[in-house]
C-alpha cells in the first residue's frame, strides 16, 4: 500500500533517507548487514546489538512498501526478541543498548500492524506493541529537551549525522506516542492521550524541522494510522474531547504544557501557525495560532476552576443556570417560555451532555423533551401517546405524521403558514427519524463497535447534525420553530 499523497519525488526522498542512515552505519559502525533476516539473526544472537535494530525498523519503515508487509515467520523471529527479559549481570549501558532494541523492534511490529484501513483500536497486538516501545523508550538515552528546545531549526539535521542512534530512539518514540495516543482517546482517557499526542510532536518534530539550507533530504515521516504526515488538526480533534469531558481531568498542568508545546512547534515549521486552519467541535474554524491561544485560555480557566473553594454542587447549579441563560438568549428568546417546564429542564440536560460531548445521552435526552412537546402543539398526535410500547412513541408520532392521512389533513387544517404545514408533514419526519436512528444506535448497537469504526463515526455526525438542527445553528431550529408553531395556533384557535 502505498502513501496517500506519496509523490514521485516523496518516493526518492524516502529511499535517500534509508541510504542515507545505512551509509552512516557503514561508515562510523562498520556494519553492512540491512536485510531485515539478517537482522533478526543477529539479534537473536546478540539483542544488543542497536546497529541491526536500527537497520531493521528503517529498512521497513522508508522501504517502498507503506506499510511494510512482514512475513508470518519474521513476525513471530521479532516477538521472540521482544519477550527476552534484560540481559543477565547487564549495565546501565547494556540496559540502554537493550531498551533501544525493544523500541525498534516493538516500533517495527506496530507500523507492520496499522494502517488507514485497519486502526489501532482494531488491533490489540498493535497496542501491545506501542505500550512495549514506550516502556522501552523511558529507559533509553533520551537527549535532554533542552537540546531540542534551544536550538529546534538544527536539531533534526545535527543529530541524524552526528548519533542517529538518538535521533532514531526520538523520531520512532515520537511516533509511537502519537499512535498510542488515539488508543487512549478510544478508551476515553482523553487526558492521557493529549499528553501522549502533544509529547510525541517533539519527537516526530526533531525529524521533520530543518534549518537553512538542510542537508536532510525533503521528506516528511508519515504515521501508520493515516499513510501521511502529522497532522495538527487530530492533536486538536483530542484537546476538544479533553474539553468536553473536563470534569473528568484531574491535573490540567500537563494539559497546559501540551497546549504550549503545540504552540511552540507552530514557530519552528511543524504546522504553519497563520495558514493551517484548525476546526473545534462545532465544525468552526480558526488559525492554528489563535486555535492554540485559544486552548491555553481555556485550560487556565479550568485551572482556576479546580482551584476554586466552591463546592461542586453549587458549580452544577451554574453550569445549568449559565446553560438556561445561553439557550434562551441565543435560540429562543420570548419562545422559551413557551416550552413545558420539563421540556426546559431536558433541553438543559440536553446542552450540558453536549458540552461534556456525551453524544449518546444528549440524543436519549432529546427523545423524551420532542414526546413531551410534540403532542402539545398537534393534538391529533395526543393518540400516540396513549398506546401500549412507550418506548416507540416518537416512532409512531413520525409515521403519523408521514403516513395518517387524518394527521396529514389535521396539519393542512392549521391556521399556520403554508411553508410550516409543508415542513411539518415533509421535513420535520425526517428529523425525528435521525434522532429515533441515532439514539437505538447509541442504545443499542454501541458497543458493537469502537470509536475509530467507520458506524461510529457516522452516528456521531449525525448527532452533531441533530445538535445544529435542533437548535438552529446555521439554520432555522427545530424547536424554535415548534414554539412558533405552537404560539401560532394558540392565538387562531
Amino acid at each position: 500500500m502505498a502513501l496517500n499523497n506519496d509523490s514521485f519525488p516523496s518516493f526518492l526522498c524516502r529511499g535517500q533517507w534509508r541510504e542515507n542512515a545505512f551509509q552512516w552505519l557503514r561508515e562510523k559502525r562498520q556494519y553492512n548487514d540491512f536485510d531485515l533476516d539478517s537482522c533478526l539473526k543477529i539479534l537473536e544472537k546478540n539483542p544488543l546489538i542497536r546497529e541491526a535494530a536500527l537497520a531493521a525498523f528503517w529498512g521497513a519503515y522508508l522501504a517502498n512498501e507503506v506499510p511494510p508487509v512482514l512475513s508470518a515467520l519474521q513476525l513471530q523471529r521479532i516477538r521472540k526478541v521482544l519477550d527476552y527479559g534484560s540481559p543477565p549481570d547487564s549495565q546501565a549501558e547494556d540496559i540502554k543498548y537493550f531498551a533501544f532494541v525493544k523500541l525498534h523492534l516493538a516500533g517495527l511490529l506496530a507500523i507492520s500492524l496499522i494502517r488507514p484501513d485497519q486502526p489501532i483500536v482494531e488491533s490489540h497486538s498493535a497496542v501491545v506493541a506501542l505500550e512495549t516501545a514506550l516502556v522501552a523508550y523511558k529507559l533509553g538515552e533520551q537527549p535532554a529537551m533542552d537540546t531540542i528546545i534551544d536550538d529546534p531549526s538544527v536539531w533534526g539535521n545535527q543529530y541524524f549525522y552526528k548519533d542517529l542512534f538518538v535521533f532514531s530512539l526520538v523520531l520512532v518514540g515520537g511516533i509511537a506516542q502519537v499512535e498510542l495516543s488515539f488508543w487512549h482517546a478510544d478508551q476515553r482517557n482523553y487526558a492521557d492521550a493529549f499528553s501522549l499526542i502533544t509529547n510525541g510532536a517533539w519527537g516526530i518534530h526533531a525529524a521533520t524541522v530543518e534549518d537553512e539550507p538542510s542537508e536532510l533530504p525533503d521528506f516528511k515521516p508519515y504515521l501508520p494510522h493515516s499513510g501521511n504526515q502529522f497532522n495538527i488538526q487530530e492533536v486538536a480533534d483530542i484537546f476538544e474531547e479533553v474539553k468536553r469531558h473536563s470534569r473528568e481531568i484531574k491535573d490540567w498542568w500537563y494539559v497546559k504544557i501540551g497546549c504550549e508545546a503545540i504552540q511552540y512547534l507552530g514557530a519552528y515549521d511543524l504546522y504553519d501557525s497563520l495558514l493551517d486552519g484548525v476546526k473545534d467541535a462545532n465544525g468552526d474554524e480558526f488559525g492554528a495560532a489563535e486555535y492554540w491561544g485559544k486552548a491555553v485560555t481555556f485550560v487556565e480557566d479550568q485551572m482556576r476552576i479546580v482551584a476554586s473553594p466552591i463546592p461542586i454542587v453549587t458549580r452544577d447549579m451554574i453550569e445549568r443556570t449559565e446553560t438556561k441563560e445561553r439557550l434562551k438568549r441565543d435560540f429562543f428568546d420570548d419562545l422559551w417560555e413557551e416550552l413545558e417546564e420539563r421540556a426546559q429542564e431536558i433541553l438543559v440536560d440536553t446542552e450540558i451532555q453536549w458540552m461534556h460531548y456525551r453524544p449518546d445521552n444528549m440524543v436519549k435526552e432529546i427523545r423524551p423533551m420532542l414526546e413531551l412537546e410534540l403532542p402539545s402543539i398537534f393534538l391529533f398526535l395526543q393518540p400516540t401517546i396513549g398506546q401500549s410500547d412507550s418506548r416507540l412513541i416518537l416512532t409512531r408520532m413520525k409515521d403519523s405524521l408521514l403516513t395518517n392521512k387524518v394527521v396529514r389533513a389535521s396539519i393542512d387544517g392549521l391556521k399556520i403558514d403554508s411553508h410550516e404545514r409543508k415542513w411539518a408533514k415533509d421535513e420535520l419526519p425526517g428529523f425525528l427519524q435521525k434522532v429515533i436512528e441515532v439514539r437505538n444506535y447509541f442504545d443499542k448497537e454501541r458497543h458493537l463497535s469502537s470509536k475509530g469504526s467507520s458506524r461510529y463515526r457516522e452516528m456521531s455526525e449525525k448527532a452533531v447534525s441533530i445538535h445544529r438542527e435542533l437548535l438552529g445553528i446555521g439554520c432555522e431550529g427545530v424547536l424554535p420553530r415548534l414554539m412558533k408553531i405552537k404560539v401560532s395556533t394558540r392565538s387562531k384557535r
